[in-house]
C-alpha cells in the first residue's frame, strides 16, 4: 500500500464557493497515500520503527504488559493472576497482531462447527470457544464497569450452557 500514489489536487488547489476544487497553475504533485488502519494511532508503529516489540536484551528493564504501571501484570495483581497475565501476554500479543477478520472468522467457524458438527467434534470446537471466552473474561475482569462484567458473565454462561447441552445430547 505504500507504493500507491495519488495526485494531490486538493493540496495544490483552491476551493471555490460551490465547494469544488480549482487547480492552481503549475505541475501536479504526487504524494503517497497514507495507510488506513482500523487500529488506534497510538498502536501503529511510527515510520522507520520496527513492527515487532524489541527483544528483552535490547530494552533494559522489566517487561511490561499493556496498561501496567511499571511492574509486570496489573497494578495490585499477585499470585496466580500475575502468572496468568505473564504467560498470556505472548499469546494476546500474537492475537492482537493478526488481522481482526482472521480472529473473527476463526471464532465464528469454531462456534458454528461446535453447534452443528456431530458429537465427537462439535463439543470440542464449542469447548475451545468457551475456554477462550473464559480466559479472556478472566484477563479483562478488572477492566470496565459492573455492566461490562455482567455482560461477560452472561455470554460465558450462555456458552457454557450450549456446551453442556451438546455434551448431554451426545
Amino acid at each position: 500500500m505504500h507504493g500507491v500514489l495519488r495526485p494531490a489536487a486538493v493540496r495544490g488547489s483552491v476551493r471555490t464557493s460551490g465547494g469544488r476544487h480549482r487547480r492552481r497553475p503549475g505541475p501536479v504533485e504526487v504524494q503517497p497515500r497514507s495507510v488506513v488502519s482500523d487500529r488506534p494511532k497510538s498502536r501503529q508503529p511510527k515510520p522507520g520503527e520496527p513492527r515487532s516489540r524489541p527483544s528483552s536484551a535490547a530494552s533494559p528493564g522489566p517487561s511490561r504488559s499493556p496498561g501496567s504501571s511499571g511492574s509486570s501484570g496489573s497494578p495490585g495483581s499477585t499470585g496466580f493472576r500475575r502468572t496468568a497475565e505473564r504467560l498470556s501476554y505472548p499469546v494476546i500479543l500474537r492475537l492482537h497482531r493478526m488481522p481482526r477478520w482472521v480472529v473473527t472468522i476463526g471464532l465464528a467457524a469454531l462456534l458454528v462447527a461446535g453447534l452443528l458438527t456431530p458429537a465427537p467434534y462439535g463439543p470440542v470446537c464449542l469447548g475451545v470457544v468457551v475456554a477462550l471466552m473464559a480466559w479472556l473474561t478472566y484477563l479483562a475482569w478488572h477492566e470496565g464497569d459492573r455492566s461490562r462484567r455482567v455482560i461477560r458473565l452472561v455470554a460465558l454462561a450462555l456458552g457454557g450452557a450450549a456446551l453442556a447441552i451438546r455434551i448431554i445430547a451426545a
